[in-house]
């Protein structure tokens, strides 16, 4: 995205980029910040990032009154439409059972829908410690093998089914786990995201268990 500054004593344009496999560039003029997924599906941020999360996802555009507008292709609606969708297929009764609150769910990143993706996110509690995100999209492992921020890929074998556990780069604490199958539309994919001392259990160890109590649920 290419924009002129706001005028001086106004409010910064906040925008968010998304580059291909879930990296987001959050602009506010002030300064250049690359965000994790976590800050857009409630995470404790600043209201910068909240707001941005409101705006335009897939591409950004700057309309003659300052504001960002979204520009979303009709072939990428059409594609969006028939990917599986983790909001409406998986149960409320199974989400009890892997210690998330059905009450919390949030499509899409930061309530907004984004290209190429379907994503669902649970928490413990509404003032929450940590998360359960299942992601479906177009991209296949190997897509999200190509993006740098990806790393440390290893095989896992849950049930009956193949896929490969990842982290992200900048995750230095170790708080993200993600579990990607292949399927016959591209990838779904589970994450966890401990955000507090109080969750005590591995983020990989909670993924798992989550995988494998929906392993019933998820596309081929």
């Amino acid at each position: 995205m290419v924009s002129s500054a706001p005028a001086q004593g106004q409010p910064p344009i906040v925008c968010i980029q998304w580059n291909r496999i879930r990296s987001w560039r959050v602009i506010d003029f002030g300064g250049l910040v690359t965000a994790g997924w976590e800050a857009l599906v409630g995470r404790r941020t600043g209201a910068a990032v909240v707001l941005a999360g409101v705006l335009a996802l897939a591409g950004c555009t700057q309309s003659s009154d300052e504001t960002a507008t979204p520009s979303t292709s009709i072939d990428q609606k059409t594609a969006n439409a028939a990917l599986w969708d983790p909001c409406t297929q998986v149960s409320d009764g199974t989400l009890r059972t892997l210690g998330v609150d059905p009450s919390t769910r949030e499509s899409g990143i930061g309530g907004v829908q984004v290209e190429g993706w379907k994503v669902c996110t649970w928490h413990d509690t509404p003032d929450w410690d940590y998360s359960l995100t299942v992601w479906s999209t177009s991209f296949t492992v190997d897509d999200l093998k190509q993006k740098k921020e990806n790393v440390d890929f290893a095989d896992i074998s849950i049930g009956s089914r193949n896929g490969v556990r990842h982290r992200i780069a900048s995750d230095s604490k170790n708080e993200k786990c993600y579990l990607a199958f292949p399927a016959s539309q591209g990838t779904v994919e589970v994450s966890v995201l401990n955000v507090t001392s109080r969750a005590t259990v591995p983020p990989c160890d909670r993924a798992s268990s989550a995988a494998n109590a929906l392993m019933t649920f998820l596309p081929r």
